[in-house]
C-alpha cells in the first residue's frame, strides 16, 4: 500500500498515522506565535504528543515566553494583564525560579505606585491593593513594609472612629516608625499630620462624652439624645454614644407626650428632636414621677395602655368634626345617642402589630415597598418567589439577604454580589451610600439618611424595577421619617413639618404636628393605625395597604 502525502486526521482531532503528532506540535506553535497560549499548551500536553521530547521542550519555552510577556505588559503598565501571564505561566508549569523573579519584578514596579498611596494618606486603598496582589502570589519586602505602615495607620482611624484615641496614638506612633525606617519621608508626614487631626479630634470629643455621661447619669432621654448626636459627629462610631441614641429614641416614641413632664426644657437640638415627636416639655421631676436612674442605667417606660371604658386613651385626643373642642372617646356612647352613625374606628394599641410588609401611598410624593423585619430576601419576582424585595431581573429567587442588627445592616450573598464592586464572600456590613450589585446587572443604593433612626432606603440605579409599581423600598426599624429634610426616609419636600411613622408596642402609630384625620375621625398629636388606615393632615395625606406573604 502506498502512502499518500496527505495528512490523515479524525474528525475528533485525533492522529490516526505514525508520525500525526508532529502536525499537532506545529499547530501548537502556530497557537503560541499568536498569542493564544492556553490552546497551544493543551495541544502540546495531548497523550499522543505529551511525551515526545520535542514536545516537552516546546512546553518548557511557552512558560518562559510568557514571562517575557508578562515583563512587557508590565512595563506598558498593564498590571492585570501581566498578572494574568503570570497565573497562566504558574498553571503550565513555568520554572519556579523564573516565576518567582517575574513575581518579584512586578511587586518592584507597583511598589512606586503603591507608596503614593501611603504618601496621599491612603492607607485603606494601599492594604487594598496590595490584598489584591498577595492573591495573586505578588509580594516583596518593600510591599511587606508598606503593608505594615498601613495596617498600623488604618488601625489608629479605626480605634479613633471608636473614641480609643489612647490605642490610637500608640498605632500611629508605631506606623511613623515603620514609615521613617523604610525611608518613606512623605508617608511619614503624612503621619504626623495625622496625630495632629487625632489631637484635635480627641480635644473636641472629650467635653461632649463627658456631657453624655452626665446626661445618662440623670435619665433625660431628649439631653441623652443630644448629647449622643454631639459625640457622634466627633466619634462616629463610639459605641455608648450609638447605643445611647438608639436607646433614646426609642424612649422618645414610646413615652409620648404623656411624658413629656419628665423632662426638663430642652436645647435646641433637644427641641428639634422634641417637635419631631410632637412632644411639649416640661419642668422635670413631676409629684409622683419615677426616680432618676444611677449613671448609664436606661430608664423603665411602660408603653400607653389600651384605651379603657369611661376614659380617654393614653396620649390620644378625640376633637369634634369641627376641630373645635374634645369629643367623647370611642367606647363611650354620648347620652343622648340614638342609632349613632357608626365611625371608623382607630387601631388600639393592645392590637396585634404589623409585620413582614405593607405598601405606602403618600399622596403627590410617592408609593413605597415598607418592610418591617430584621431580615428580608432580595431575589427575583416571581408566583414562586420568596423575595421581599421581588425584582425583575436575572437573579435566582433567593439570591442575597439583608439583615438589620441593631442601628447596623448586613448584606449576606447567597449567590453573586457585590459591594461598591467588591465581591462579597460572607457578609459585608453596608454604610450609607453603599452600591449594591446583585448578579451582573442589578445595582441598588443604600442610604440610611438620618443619624437618629436605624431605617434604611433602597433606590433601584439600574435599569430594573421592582415587580409592584412603586418608588422606593424601606427597610422600617424603629421609626420612618416623612419630611423636607436630607434626613427624610420619605422626601416631602412642599412638607412644612415632619411626619413620623413608628412602632411602639405591637402597634404601628403616627404622630404628627397639631390634629390629623385617621380614617375619619380626627385626632391630636398621634394615633395608631391599622394597615388599611388612611391618614389626612394639613398639608399631607397618606394611606396603607396590606400586602400579603408570598407570593407577589
Amino acid at each position: 500500500m502506498v502512502e499518500s502525502g496527505i495528512p490523515m486526521v479524525n474528525p475528533g482531532g485525533e492522529s490516526t498515522m505514525l508520525g500525526q503528532w508532529r502536525i499537532v506540535l506545529r499547530q501548537a506553535e502556530e497557537a503560541a506565535r499568536a498569542g493564544r497560549y492556553e490552546e497551544a499548551f493543551a495541544l502540546a500536553s495531548r497523550a499522543d504528543v505529551a511525551d515526545h521530547n520535542q514536545s516537552v521542550q516546546f512546553r518548557g519555552r511557552l512558560g518562559l515566553d510568557l514571562l517575557a510577556r508578562a515583563n512587557r505588559r508590565a512595563a506598558a503598565d498593564d498590571q492585570a494583564g501581566a498578572i494574568e501571564d503570570l497565573c497562566l505561566a504558574e498553571r503550565i508549569g513555568a520554572p519556579p525560579d523564573s516565576l518567582a523573579a517575574a513575581r518579584l519584578s512586578l511587586a518592584d514596579r507597583v511598589a512606586d505606585e503603591i507608596r503614593a498611596d501611603l504618601d496621599a494618606g491612603e492607607p485603606a486603598r494601599v492594604l487594598q491593593r496590595i490584598e489584591e496582589l498577595a492573591r495573586h502570589k505578588i509580594s516583596g519586602p518593600a510591599l511587606r513594609r508598606y503593608r505594615e505602615i498601613a495596617e498600623a495607620w488604618h488601625t489608629a482611624a479605626a480605634e479613633a472612629r471608636r473614641g480609643e484615641f489612647g490605642h490610637a496614638h500608640e498605632r500611629l506612633d508605631r506606623a511613623e516608625r515603620l514609615a521613617g525606617g523604610a525611608g518613606a519621608l512623605a508617608a511619614q508626614n503624612a503621619v504626623i499630620a495625622a496625630r495632629h487631626d487625632l489631637d484635635a479630634r480627641q480635644k473636641t470629643a472629650t467635653p461632649k462624652v463627658e456631657a453624655l455621661y452626665s446626661a445618662l447619669a440623670e435619665g433625660k432621654w431628649p439631653q441623652i439624645l443630644t448629647a449622643a448626636e454631639a459625640v457622634l459627629v466627633a466619634v462616629p462610631e463610639h459605641p455608648a454614644a450609638r447605643q445611647a441614641r438608639a436607646k433614646a429614641w426609642q424612649q422618645i416614641a414610646a413615652i409620648g407626650p404623656a411624658g413629656a413632664a419628665q423632662w426638663s426644657a430642652p436645647g435646641a437640638r433637644t427641641a428639634q428632636a422634641a417637635a419631631l415627636m410632637g412632644l411639649n416639655p416640661e419642668p422635670e421631676n413631676p409629684p409622683g414621677g419615677p426616680p432618676r436612674p444611677i449613671r448609664g442605667e436606661a430608664r423603665p417606660v411602660s408603653s400607653p395602655l389600651p384605651p379603657r371604658a369611661g376614659t380617654e386613651a393614653e396620649g390620644i385626643v378625640w376633637l369634634t368634626a369641627g376641630g373645635d373642642g374634645p369629643a367623647s372617646p370611642p367606647g363611650i356612647r354620648p347620652v343622648p345617642a340614638r342609632n349613632p352613625a357608626p365611625a371608623r374606628p382607630l387601631a388600639r394599641s393592645e392590637a396585634a402589630g404589623p409585620k413582614g410588609r405593607f405598601l405606602l401611598w403618600v399622596d403627590a410624593v410617592g408609593g413605597y415597598l415598607v418592610c418591617l423585619d430584621d431580615r428580608i430576601v432580595l431575589g427575583r419576582a416571581g408566583p414562586d418567589s420568596p423575595a421581599d424585595v421581588p425584582l425583575m431581573g436575572d437573579l435566582s429567587r433567593n439570591h442575597a439577604s439583608l439583615v438589620r442588627s441593631g442601628e447596623s445592616y448586613m448584606l449576606q450573598p447567597h449567590h453573586s454580589s457585590f459591594v461598591n464592586g467588591k465581591p462579597v464572600a460572607d457578609q459585608a456590613v453596608l454604610r450609607d451610600g453603599d452600591v449594591i450589585r446583585l448578579g451582573s446587572t442589578v445595582e441598588l443604593e443604600f442610604r440610611q439618611p438620618s443619624p437618629v433612626s436605624a431605617t434604611a432606603r433602597l433606590i433601584i440605579v439600574s435599569r430594573h424595577r421592582l415587580h409592584l409599581a412603586v418608588d422606593g423600598v424601606l427597610l422600617m426599624a424603629e421609626t420612618c421619617i416623612v419630611g423636607g429634610t436630607g434626613q427624610a426616609h420619605i422626601p416631602a419636600p412642599a412638607l412644612k413639618d415632619p411626619v413620623v411613622l413608628y412602632r411602639q408596642g405591637n402597634a404601628l402609630w403616627c404622630r404628627a404636628p397639631g390634629s390629623f384625620d385617621v380614617d375619619g375621625r380626627t385626632c391630636a398629636a398621634r394615633a395608631p393605625l391599622t394597615l388599611q388606615s388612611s391618614v389626612l393632615g394639613d398639608g399631607f395625606s397618606f394611606s396603607l395597604e396590606p400586602l400579603g406573604s408570598h407570593p407577589v
